[in-house]
């Protein structure tokens, strides 16, 4: 939210007013749907993406063509219910530690699958690596809330991965059962 406020900011001082009016409404959908739903432990991923789109406006605003984003969920896995705000701090972090401090930016790519009656989302940022000693570091607060949500939402039958990506980058993995809204 300070990122947002600090780009809105920067914006009106460059006077692209258009802008930051559209990051402004942005950020407002962003917090309404964010307070809406604060009750709900549960959403369908259909609800979590559009979320996450909202999320993605204000960052494209903020990073401009340094952020490439792309989504691949398919269209029969967005029926599924998934823990409330399970993607944008994933997607957040992708940005935060992969692309935020690169001068060319990079790439974020957000998927799912459906397996053996699980749901499988990832996302992967084309950033650094992870540092070679990451295993034996505790995870960060964001990581390590979603693991206890995950572990309270579906028990054994959910798990978090976060890995080192196959050419370069890094992947965080989601899976847990496949349930319909």
């Amino acid at each position: 939210m300070y990122n947002a406020l600090n780009a809105i900011a920067g914006l009106v001082r460059d006077d692209r007013s258009d802008a930051a009016v559209g990051m402004l409404v942005g950020l407002s959908e962003f917090l309404r749907r964010a307070a809406e739903d604060s009750h709900r432990s549960e959403v369908t991923l259909q609800e979590e993406v559009e979320y996450l789109q909202r999320y993605l406006e204000i960052q494209k605003v903020r990073f401009g063509e340094r952020l490439q984003v792309s989504v691949d969920i398919p269209t029969e896995l967005l029926r599924a219910r998934v823990p409330n705000l399970l993607l944008q701090p994933l997607v957040e972090n992708a940005i935060k530690h992969g692309i935020s401090k690169r001068v060319v930016g990079g790439a974020v790519r957000v998927a799912g699958a459906a397996q053996s009656g699980n749901l499988r989302l990832s996302v992967y940022n084309d950033g650094p690596a992870l540092p070679a000693n990451w295993e034996a570091k505790q995870s960060g607060v964001g990581i390590a809330n979603l693991r206890t949500r995950l572990r309270i939402l579906h028990g054994a039958d959910s798990q978090l991965q976060l890995r080192c990506a196959d050419p370069g980058g890094v992947e965080v993995v989601v899976s847990l059962p496949f349930r319909e809204a």
